[in-house]
């Protein structure tokens, strides 16, 4: 019998399309419908459907000729599902108050479009954060961010099990992040994880609150962060 590292190399060793049959009789053994059946959007968006078991070079080269955007941890490749109003809302609060402190210093905001890229030990790991502070202008590439100090994400029913969960495993492995950032849309709530306190969470769920945030020296009003965010 052959082991998983036997296995994973002769994944690699197979063109895309071969790939591609590969993950449709694996989605159809495990009951996945094809694309193009009637299966949910949302169902469809948490499927590896498009090939998987690409290096992180194959899927770059991939995700730059796709039309929708994908992440990618280790090898899989998942599709994203589009965001509501109230979280493009909150993404430009935060982007906008994270713009006006830090504009004239080091560091500099990205938003949504920008994905951080994590290489450590065995893990290759390709996210689209909703907010991302980067300082360090020598390790970006031109597509991706390697080192960002702080990462913002905004939880929405089909991210909040990969946000809360596999992201809070994940981007600890980021050597330069300082804190992480989770902020609910469906009421006022905002969790900040900062590595400087091992990780252990600080909760600010009061609209009179303001949320600290340490690795930027910035402290923003909850109502500020939550302005034009309508009850859905």
């Amino acid at each position: 019998m052959k082991t998983l590292t036997e296995i994973r190399a002769a994944l690699r060793r197979l063109t895309v399309d071969q790939r591609m049959t590969v993950e449709l009789w694996l989605q159809e053994l495990d009951g996945i419908p094809p694309p193009g059946s009637d299966a949910s959007d949302a169902e469809l968006a948490c499927a590896a459907v498009d090939p998987s078991f690409m290096t992180l070079d194959e899927f770059l080269e991939f995700e730059k000729a796709s039309p929708l955007r994908h992440e990618f941890i280790n090898g899989a490749i998942f599709g994203m599902s589009s965001s509501s109003l109230n979280h493009q809302r909150i993404v430009l609060n935060f982007t906008l108050a994270l713009h006006a402190h830090l504009k004239h210093g080091p560091c500099e905001v990205f938003s949504s479009g920008m994905p951080v890229v994590i290489k450590q030990d065995e893990h290759e790991i390709l996210y689209y954060p909703d907010v991302m502070v980067d300082g360090r202008p020598d390790t970006r590439t031109t597509h991706y961010l390697r080192e960002p100090k702080l990462i913002v994400e905004v939880l929405s029913r089909s991210t909040q099990q990969t946000d809360s969960r596999q992201k809070l495993l994940d981007y600890p492995l980021i050597d330069s992040l300082e804190e992480y950032v989770l902020v609910a849309q469906d009421k006022r709530h905002v969790i900040v994880y900062p590595r400087a306190e091992d990780w252990r969470p600080r909760v600010y769920s009061t609209l009179d609150a303001a949320v600290e945030l340490r690795s930027i020296d910035l402290t923003v009003p909850m109502i500020e962060l939550y302005e034009g965010v309508r009850a859905s």
